[in-house]
């Protein structure tokens, strides 16, 4: 129960105000409430005791002129009305032995009253006035006087000198009356102490709330504001007080703590910024494998979004695991530098990859130990460095890709003169110089010119691949283009038993080279051709969605192994299922002609099922996007 009450009143400033202030308030109160009842008591007894012995002077006269006209009767009847009195218990005179000889109350005549009082009072010759209770139950407040010896007196009781105190005056005053007395002033003072004490505390709660509670709750409210996150949360205490000074540091601090969270906002974000801009992948480990930061190119790499990597453990996001990668087998940078005081590490590793279906992609990570400041201490972290080998590779092939075009390109045009300079002699020697047929050597300038064709139509070839954008460009309709190509091919197909099935769309029109659309076209339709030795459908479709234009190329010959998807596109590259030779450029050129467009180009392709050779363009009659 008292750690109840002591946590209730720990909870909350107004409780400990009230206990700081109320509990010694009310003691101090109670202290003052009783010295106050008891000197107004110890007042009111004694101006009772000076009424009491006012009075009792007047009855000794009384008493002593009855006594000395020895009229015992009217002494008897002076006591017994003196008693009938409400305020008066009893009168008693006793001699000094003690002994009441005379009583207003006839049973108290014969007794002894030996007390302290009586005896002080004989002795000291003063009066003496004090509270008794009486075996009834009766409170009285008695009064002792003193009869002193008189000359008058001197025939019944001798001289003065031997005999100075003739005897004792004993009135008994009932005490209820004043007892009443005094608890009605008691009470008055009481009522009047507890109304003072409740204005006081009252006027005292009212300043202490309006001066130091009510800013302590603006305080309070700020602070909690400012601690959610709301940073222009201030205080509004006016006032020159130690509470409005304290409001104003506290809107300072407000406003210092806002300008430095955004100047660290700035500061990560141009961190992001930066790391984002590295190329390989980069990514923070905690000592509990949780991630702290990446860049975009490692969320490229797993195919995940940032806030899916940040707080993620590294070991869930890379290799699938939902409990940490075991080192004594695998590389674990965050064992080898945190754990074992490493310096740097740099392996290879398998990662995995949402994007590409959670196949596995080989990389190469450099790992360092690095510091982060996280709630005023250092952290020790890993910082690793990502490289996707198989993504180098590829880049490192398309390089070399580059830079065979450009070289072909340079040879092809180096060649093309002479290759035409040849032919034109050819022909001009043929002019010079006819030879009737059937002349021994006069086919030999027919394969020269054939072979020269051959060595011309490849640099045209290597020419158009290396190509730069070409000027132009032109709306073409599709559907004319197709036509004009089935035309030429048709003859071809009916020679290997393949048939043409054709369902485009009606006005699909694209902006592009009337030329390299041709090509296009042919060198895909060809590609499917070669794919049916022994015959099949070649289905060439065309379609609209929104914003975009889409031609298909599909065939039903023997497909493309998954191995060579990626080196269909690669220059002289061939594998012709009809078993006829070929330059391998075909393709490379669609790709060629593609990226000048803008254009991209998707395959489909199963073995034995067939092929399909999707190309997408822009829609030009699609409507402009609302700005």
């Amino acid at each position: 129960m008292i750690e109840r009450l002591r946590s209730w009143f720990a909870t909350r400033l107004q409780r400990k105000l009230l206990l700081a202030f109320g509990l010694p308030l009310a003691v101090v109160s109670a202290l003052f409430l009783v010295v106050v009842s008891l000197t107004w008591r110890a007042q009111l007894i004694a101006v009772h005791a000076r009424a009491a012995g006012q009075i009792n002077q007047l009855m000794q006269g009384t008493l002593e002129n009855a006594m000395l006209k020895r009229d015992i009767p009217g002494l008897e009847a002076i006591l017994a009305g003196v008693g009938a009195q409400e305020a008066i218990a009893r009168v008693m005179i006793l001699n000094p032995e003690f002994e009441v000889r005379f009583s207003s109350d006839p049973a108290r005549v014969g007794t002894q009253i030996d007390s302290a009082e009586t005896r002080a009072a004989l002795a000291q010759k003063q009066p003496q006035t004090h509270y008794l209770s009486e075996p009834e139950s009766v409170d009285v407040l008695r009064s002792v006087d003193p009869v002193m010896n008189r000359a008058e007196c001197r025939a019944c009781h001798g001289e003065a000198a031997g005999h100075p105190v003739n005897g004792l005056l004993v009135v008994d005053y009932r005490a209820d009356t004043i007892r009443r007395e005094a608890l009605g002033g008691v009470a008055g003072l009481v009522a009047m102490g507890l109304v003072a004490i409740a204005a006081a505390s009252s006027a005292m709660w009212v300043a202490l709330r309006r001066a130091v509670l009510r800013p302590l709750v603006q305080m309070t409210e700020a602070s909690d504001a400012l601690a959610r996150g709301d940073l222009e949360a201030r205080t509004r205490l006016a006032g020159q007080d130690e509470l409005a000074s304290l409001g104003q540091a506290f809107n300072r601090m407000s406003a210092e703590i806002s300008n430095h969270l955004g100047t660290i906002s700035r500061s990560e974000a141009e961190l992001q910024a930066l790391i984002d801009a590295v190329p390989d992948g980069l990514r923070v480990i905690g000592p509990d494998f949780r991630i702290r930061r990446a860049n975009r190119a490692f969320c490229a790499q797993v195919g995940l979004p940032p806030e899916a990597v940040t707080g993620a453990p590294c070991h869930l996001v890379s290799h699938g695991r939902a409990t940490p990668c075991p080192h004594t087998m695998v590389t674990c940078p965050v064992v080898e530098l945190i754990e074992k005081g490493g310096t740097q590490v740099t392996f290879r590793d398998r990662h995995l990859s949402a994007a590409r279906d959670g196949e596995a992609h080989v990389v190469e990570v450099s790992s360092a130990q690095v510091c982060l400041v996280q709630g005023g201490a250092e952290l020790p972290c890993v910082l690793e460095s990502i490289r996707d080998l198989d993504v180098q590779a590829r880049i490192s092939q398309e390089e070399r890709l580059s830079e065979i075009g450009l070289l072909a390109a340079g040879v092809a045009h180096e060649i093309y003169n002479p290759l035409s300079s040849v032919g034109f002699l050819i022909s001009s020697i043929e002019r010079r110089c006819p030879q009737p047929p059937g002349t021994p050597g006069a086919e030999d300038f027919d394969a020269i010119r054939t072979e020269v064709a051959k060595c011309i139509e490849i640099t045209d070839n290597l020419l158009l691949l290396s190509a730069p954008p070409g000027e132009g460009r032109t709306l073409v309709e599709i559907e004319r283009v197709m036509a004009g190509v089935l035309s030429l091919l048709n003859y071809q197909a009916q020679q290997g038993g393949i048939t043409f099935e054709v369902a485009l769309e009606p006005g699909l029109r694209v902006i592009a080279s009337d030329s390299d659309l041709r090509m296009l076209l042919t060198n895909l339709t060809l590609n499917a051709l070669h794919a049916m030795p022994d015959g099949g459908v070649v289905r060439l479709r065309g379609w609209r969605t929104p914003g975009q234009i889409h031609l298909a190329v599909s065939d039903t010959g023997v497909g493309i192994a998954p191995a060579n998807l990626e080196r269909i596109f690669m220059p002289f590259w061939s594998r012709r299922a009809d078993a006829t030779s070929g330059r391998g450029l075909g393709l490379a050129i669609v790709r060629a002609i593609l990226e000048r467009h803008g254009a991209e180009i998707a395959v489909e392709s199963r073995l034995d099922i067939g092929s399909t050779f999707t190309i997408t363009f822009l829609d030009p009659d699609a409507p402009a996007p609302p700005a």
